[in-house]
């Protein structure tokens, strides 16, 4: 199937249709076992993930499509989240986010990618900042500020570009995290997971820094905190 799918994408690399159809077969695929997603990987996958969305940059469901694979590739090993890096992945979704900014679907798919690409690599972090990715995702978690599933997303995305690095950090707060996570808990005060992503994301960004805590204290962090804990007791 792995062959049949990207040599489809290949053939038929004009036909926004057969690329929204072929990144939504390569997601189902790559939610199984690793094995899978390495199987997708040799197969050329990834090449032709990234040309669809080059290719069809102005078509919305190919967007959401191409960022929902890149999630769900980037779930695997540190070796396939490279493969995605080198191949272009974060300029890929950040253009995205950019372009379909009002999609929800977009958001959320271009949020997860970045968090799974983030997870335990300080490369991959300084590489998906440099592409633009705390802008969009504060333009995310701010335009779709009703969104469950964007503000979780969001929020992780933060948290895994925070995580040990103060300049990424700074960065981060200069977009203005600290206020769309403190909206995301707000709104989503019922939600478990938005507590518990939105409480990872001050925590990195809060951590060995005096000042970033005090920014984060300003912008309410402490009654967010203490009202996720009574709510989720």
């Amino acid at each position: 199937a792995a062959a049949r799918i990207v040599a489809a994408l290949e053939m038929h690399a004009e036909h926004a249709a057969v690329a929204e159809g072929g990144c939504a077969a390569i997601r189902y695929l790559a939610g199984g076992s690793d094995d899978v997603r390495e199987q997708l990987m040799r197969a050329g996958a990834v090449a032709r993930i990234m040309a669809a969305l080059e290719m069809h940059a102005e078509n919305a469901s190919v967007a959401e499509g191409g960022c929902a694979v890149i999630a769900s590739l980037a779930r695997g090993s540190d070796g396939q989240c490279e493969q995605l890096m080198r191949a272009g992945a974060a300029a890929r979704i950040v253009a995205a986010l950019e372009m379909h900014a009002e999609n929800a679907a977009v958001a959320r798919g271009g949020c997860a990618a970045i968090a799974n690409l983030a997870h335990d690599s300080d490369g991959r972090c300084e590489q998906l900042m440099r592409a633009g990715a705390a802008a969009r995702i504060v333009a995310a978690l701010e335009i779709h500020a009703g969104n469950a599933a964007v503000a979780q997303d969001g929020c992780a995305a933060i948290a895994r570009l925070a995580g040990g690095s103060d300049g990424r950090c700074e960065q981060l707060m200069r977009a203005g995290a600290a206020a769309r996570i403190m909206a995301a808990l707000e709104m989503h005060a019922e939600d478990a997971g938005m507590a518990q992503r939105g409480c990872a994301a001050i925590r990195y960004l809060g951590q060995g820094s005096d000042g970033r805590c005090e920014q984060l204290m300003r912008a309410g962090a402490a009654a967010r905190i203490v009202a996720a804990l009574e709510m989720h007791a």
